[in-house]
């Protein structure tokens, strides 16, 4: 997920030159003294010569042998080094110092046993060895085994903070333990003028849900970030995301004031004008996507789905009828046309525009399933039940066209005992089958097994919609049947009285507006920008 930018081995063995600095200074013998002056000088071949020397008169030497493995290391010469880190390990296994650096270019040669090895050695002679637990958090991150790097990464002190893509492993990780807190604190402390990673972590904590710390990281992000447009876009997304409406809207004024005046970004802004009730602004910035980008369909279902919401029937088919002289192969702009149709009553005009729709998009579910609810409206329960039937064998059908297709056939006369209602319940049962959660599949489902006398079965259906939608009055109703003619008039009285609270509307208006809140089930198109998904 993230790129790895593995520190390298001499700046690493930086943090060990105050250590040497320290020998040196306790050291009598001035080899050694310039040998770790050569180093800090970067002059490695003059150490690896006055190491070299000096082993040949103290070959025993611990510190010697470990100081040249270093130089040969950061020389490119690391069998060579190795071998002297394995001699100072073999006069003495304990000396850490060597077995931590042999580790380290194990691990930096793709060694990763032999390294976890090494480390997990270092740790028993030094356990609060912090580059070791460093490296062992990597090696589990890159394992995938993220509860072993969780062990280590708190050990791992400022090795893990003087390089950032470890500090997006170490977050990356606490996000897939459901840790958000941990991770987005984890997050902040990467260097403010890091920019990249920032943005890197902004995206994994808004995948997950942390829409408040993405917001911040995105912030943080936006001066140094190679597009700053799509760090000020991202940002917006985790702030209206994070229902921070009025911080929404200023950061956009702040945006379009920085030359951003893009149709994308209209439309984003206009979930916040609308969730805090600004009608008029809503328009205003949604007209001036489409004006910015005539050819992007989202501006115009957006723009007409809010006239819909507010019943301006007349102004989104208005708006729609531009879209589509300006996309004229777009399904989604005929559906919602379609809608408006249908909210005016009028049919025959939806009818005509669905079955446009299924003829651009014949692959799409969501055609089909408006133009079988149209018809099954208007009485055209055979033409919806030819159609339909055809579409549901086709692959990639989703679960609202066998929904409606069981519906046109029960719409059509199906009677128990008939193959028409055999075929009903099969449709609804491949409906609940597709998507579990949608009510109305089951629903019609117990209705119709209530007409068939299945009482256990049809309360089952019916006690699942009602649970996934409480405040629809017709599988309650259905349902206290069932329960009264099993004789469980308790419970039959119960539903009745809860049917009795409900909001009583015009059933046509209902199934009006449901039609309109199930059209939306198609997604918006794909944005250009590098978004939260």
């Amino acid at each position: 997920m993230f790129r790895y930018l593995w520190r390298s081995v001499a700046t690493l063995y930086l943090c060990l030159f105050p250590y040497f600095a320290a020998l040196a200074a306790e050291c009598a013998r001035p080899a050694y003294n310039c040998a770790v002056l050569s180093l800090k000088q970067r002059d490695f071949q003059s150490a690896i010569r006055i190491l070299t020397a000096e082993l040949e008169r103290s070959p025993h030497d611990l510190k010697a042998l470990n100081l040249l493995g270093i130089a040969l290391t950061e020389a490119g010469q690391i069998d060579k080094a190795n071998s002297r880190f394995t001699h100072a390990l073999a006069l003495d296994p304990h000396f850490y110092p060597a077995r931590k650096n042999l580790a380290v270019n194990e691990f930096n040669r793709k060694h990763r046993t032999d390294a976890e090895a090494n480390f997990d050695r270092v740790l028993r002679d030094k356990p609060d060895d912090e580059i070791s637990h460093a490296y062992l958090a990597e090696i589990g991150f890159e394992n995938n085994d993220c509860r072993t790097a969780l062990h280590h990464y708190p050990f791992a002190g400022g090795v893990i903070g003087q390089n950032p893509p470890w500090i997006l492993h170490y977050a990356e990780c606490l996000r897939r333990e459901d840790n958000l807190p941990q991770a987005a604190a984890v997050l902040k402390t990467l260097p403010q003028e890091d920019a990249e990673d920032r943005f890197q972590g902004g995206m994994m904590l808004g995948r997950a849900g942390a829409y408040p710390q993405a917001a911040d990281l995105f912030a943080s992000a936006r001066a140094r970030y190679s597009d700053p447009y799509v760090a000020g876009y991202n940002q917006l997304l985790m702030l209206i995301k994070g229902q921070n409406y009025a911080q929404s809207i200023e950061l956009f004024n702040q945006l379009v004031a920085q030359g951003f005046k893009r149709a994308e970004l209209y439309n984003l802004v206009s979930e916040a004008y609308l969730k805090t009730g600004k009608i008029q602004q809503t328009y205003d910035v949604l007209r001036t996507a489409t004006e910015l980008d005539p050819t992007s369909e989202d501006n115009y279902v957006d723009l007409a789905s809010v006239c819909l919401e507010y019943d301006d029937y007349p102004l989104g088919k208005e708006i729609l009828d531009v879209g589509i002289h300006y996309i004229p192969r777009s399904y989604r702009l005929y559906i919602q046309r379609g809608v408006t149709f249908v909210m005016r009553g009028s049919l025959d005009e939806a009818e005509k525009d669905f079955e446009t729709a299924s003829n651009i998009a014949p692959e799409k579910s969501l055609p089909y399933f408006a133009l079988g609810w149209v018809l099954v409206q208007s009485g055209q329960t055979d033409k919806a039940v030819s159609i339909l039937r055809e579409k549901s064998k086709l692959q990639g059908a989703n679960f609202l066209v066998p929904y409606i297709l069981g519906v046109a056939l029960v719409h059509g006369g199906a009677t128990p005992g008939t193959p028409a209602a055999d075929e009903a319940e099969r449709a609804f049962e491949s409906s609940i089958q597709m998507n579990s959660e949608f009510s109305h599949s089951h629903s019609e489902l117990g209705k119709l097994l209530y007409k068939h006398g299945e009482l256990d079965r049809a309360i089952s259906e019916l006690k699942a919609a009602t649970a996934l939608d409480p405040k629809d009055p017709g599988p309650l109703y259905v349902l206290s049947q069932a329960y009264r003619k099993k004789g469980e008039k308790a419970e039959a009285d119960a539903l009745v009285a809860q049917i009795a609270k409900l909001h009583t509307q015009d059933d046509n208006l209902i199934q009006k507006m449901e039609f309109q809140r199930l059209v939306k089930q198609e997604p918006a198109s794909p944005s250009s920008t590098q978004s939260i998904p």
